[in-house]
């Protein structure tokens, strides 16, 4: 029902993104590092959380005030509508057809 979101860390790794190991072929991996909107965990002194970096590595770590905290927002489509070209990959990525919206 939400209609705007930010990816959690399942979603990133169900993707293909994997700890500890750079993938430069699946579609999260992006030029900047952006946030996820699962936390990893809170100790006391900080908040962490988890990222994936311009290389396509899925980590974790401290929250900062700084730029490098980016969010990379998911659009939630219903199951009806239709893509009008593309195949769902990094240089071919869905084509919505507006008129299914």
């Amino acid at each position: 029902d939400l209609k705007i979101g930010l990816l959690t860390a399942d979603e990133a790794a169900f993707a293909g993104g994997k700890n500890g190991s750079d993938n430069y072929d699946y579609y999260l991996q992006k030029w900047n590092s952006y946030l996820l909107g699962s936390p990893y965990y809170f100790n006391g002194l900080g908040a962490y959380k988890f990222y994936v970096n311009e290389n396509g590595h899925l980590g974790y770590n401290g929250v900062k005030s700084t730029s490098d905290n980016k969010a990379m927002p998911v659009l939630n489509l219903r199951s009806d509508v239709l893509y009008s070209s593309g195949d769902g990959t990094k240089t071919s990525p869905y084509i919505v057809n507006l008129d299914s919206i």
